[in-house]
């Protein structure tokens, strides 16, 4: 019994940490393909990831965009979970930001349908650390992650 009343503390105390060091928010979105600027955002602790877009062709799609941070660093997940994207994206950025320190390093992988994008063909990463599309973008977006430095 008594090893019984162990475990159960020990198990208590090892959810309360894993909880307390990692957290993680997330939000659905609906993207419009009415070609119109559109912004979606989402905070946790001390960074916020944003995502502007717009797109064109196809019909609505629900998105996501999730948040987490652990251990002073965060990554940021924007997507369509399932099934593949037939929306044509004319524009979009991404960033994330520490609010804290106001500062943006990241780092980007960028995905379409078929795969990881390769950066400065695809899209750039800009002085204030903003991943936007580049002259060659294809219009086809995925998946868009942004991991904190």
């Amino acid at each position: 019994m008594r090893y019984l009343n162990f475990l159960l503390i020990l198990c208590t105390i090892f959810l309360f940490i894993t909880n307390s060091f990692s957290e993680e928010i997330d939000k659905e979105f609906n993207i419009k393909p009415e070609g119109n600027l559109d912004t979606v955002e989402l905070a946790l602790d001390n960074y916020k990831c944003i995502f502007s877009f717009a797109a064109t062709g196809g019909t609505n799609e629900n998105w996501r965009i999730s948040l987490s941070s652990e251990n002073g660093n965060a990554i940021c997940f924007i997507g369509r979970p399932k099934p593949t994207s037939y929306l044509y994206f004319k524009e979009f950025s991404g960033q994330l930001i520490n609010t804290k320190t106001g500062k943006s390093n990241i780092v980007p992988d960028v995905s379409d349908n078929s795969g990881s994008l390769p950066l400065g063909d695809q899209y750039i990463v800009t002085s204030d650390n903003k991943v936007v599309q580049s002259k060659n973008f294809a219009g086809n977006l995925a998946l868009l992650v942004l991991s904190s430095e």
